[in-house]
């Protein structure tokens, strides 16, 4: 940013896999920046007051806040310099979003019916399930035919890997409490092993993310 540089001060909850995108960025683009934790099941007034739906991620620029982690992330990749993790092309920045929004209305929903349904209801697990081999047939589609890689849209991490990165990091823990249901995609397994060794990926993830996942999914 041209003239003034901002500090930048994220609020997350340690398990939000939202949140972890936007650490992803901010590690990924070497952002200073200050982290506050809270806990979600007892916000205090301070953050509702900057959060209209009460949700994280809410990063702080100096005293304005941004809300969602699509939003926040894009703004860290144009506000700040270094390499951009969009594509200047304006057609492949387009596809980028539209794989965005695959992550978050299709993938992450489907891995949500599993993580959060209730242990006696096996239909609502079973359909959940179902959904998350459907969506990933659907990028193991994308990840054989896209001419570039070994990232999921370009030989270089970008914005959409930072957005596929939290349900990557929540696998393990996801197939201790269900299974391993979801393997057998071999492209979205070898790009899966990728991502976890991003140093920005390692960077964003809770302590003891696996552990700490697993006991909230067993509740």
């Amino acid at each position: 940013m041209e003239n003034h540089e901002p500090t930048l001060h994220l609020i997350s909850f340690d398990i939000c896999p939202y949140a972890e995108r936007s650490r992803i960025v901010l590690e990924e683009k070497e952002l200073p920046y200050k982290l506050t934790m809270i806990d979600l099941s007892n916000k205090p007034d301070w953050f509702l007051d900057i959060s209209p739906r009460g949700k994280v991620p809410v990063l702080l620029v100096d005293d304005k806040a941004i809300f969602e982690s699509m939003v926040i992330n894009e703004f860290l990749d144009e506000a700040f310099e270094g390499a951009s993790l969009l594509s200047d092309d304006v057609v492949d920045r387009a596809i980028a979003r539209s794989w965005i929004v695959y992550a978050n209305d299709v993938l992450l929903t489907a891995y949500s019916r599993v993580w959060y349904s209730k242990k006696d209801d096996t239909e609502k697990l079973e359909r959940g399930k179902k959904d998350v081999v459907t969506a990933l047939t659907a990028i193991e589609k994308h990840l054989a035919s896209r001419e570039e890689g070994p990232y999921f849209l370009a030989d270089t991490f970008g914005l959409v890997d930072a957005v596929y990165a939290p349900v990557i990091t929540r696998l393990k823990a996801s197939r201790k409490v269900f299974g391993d249901f979801d393997k057998g995609f071999e492209l979205w397994e070898k790009y899966a092993k990728l991502v976890l060794g991003e140093d920005s990926v390692q960077a964003a993830q809770a302590e003891d993310l696996t552990q700490k996942f697993v006991t909230y999914l067993e509740k």
